[in-house]
């Protein structure tokens, strides 16, 4: 199992570029340990906002949650240039049949995810939730983003292939201070395979 500590974990990413990792659900402590979760599956789906019937969904996979040999399904998604896409991410221990959503929309003071377009001229995401939407008491000192929902503004004129990440940050060692903070504890780092075409269709 991949049960690595955050700031290892967070080199790991840097050295692979994409990693699932382990949540730390145990309340925030001197050396920042706690209880694991496993993470070994993401989830993002992107609706059309003018289209409902145009949704698509990519899973990232690690079922030994090892950190090796992550997969896509489908291997990539295609999104439509000029459209505008609400967007969901869902995260899963499928070892122990857990949703780790659950625990983030508990915890959602201590995480915040941060998405983006490779190559940026791809468009521009932004997150459309915050820390109340989880009934999350204001302990951090402001009501910040979390980014289980975001909306994607794909550029009109955005062609070819890239990708799109998705960071979870996890702030357990010190607080979620803003909506675009940083934290070197980092729960999730993949970069979802895309292609910028009309129609939209999974391949």
């Amino acid at each position: 199992m991949f049960t690595t500590r955050f700031r290892s974990a967070a080199a790991l990413a840097v050295l692979l570029g994409l990693s699932l990792t382990a949540c730390d659900s145990g309340e925030p402590d001197v050396d920042g340990a706690g209880e694991e979760e496993l993470i070994t599956q993401v989830a993002i789906t992107l609706t059309n906002a003018d289209d409902a019937s145009d949704s698509v969904t990519i899973t990232a996979s690690d079922p030994d949650g090892d950190g090796a040999g992550l997969t896509f399904s489908p291997s990539s998604i295609t999104l439509r240039p000029g459209a505008t896409y609400n967007g969901t991410i869902d995260l899963r221990d499928t070892i122990n049949n857990e949703s780790i959503t659950e625990e983030i929309e508990e915890e959602a003071e201590e995480h915040l995810f941060r998405y983006a377009f490779a190559p940026a001229s791809g468009g521009t995401i932004t997150l459309t939730d915050s820390e109340s939407d989880y009934g999350s008491a204001d302990e951090n000192g402001g009501d910040f983003a979390v980014g289980l929902t975001f909306r994607a503004a794909v550029a009109s004129g955005a062609s070819g292939s890239g990708t799109m990440s998705a960071v979870l940050y996890h702030f357990d060692d010190a607080p979620k201070t803003s909506s675009t903070a940083t934290s070197d504890e980092i729960d999730v780092d993949i970069a979802f395979p895309v292609s910028f075409a009309a129609p939209m269709t999974a391949r």
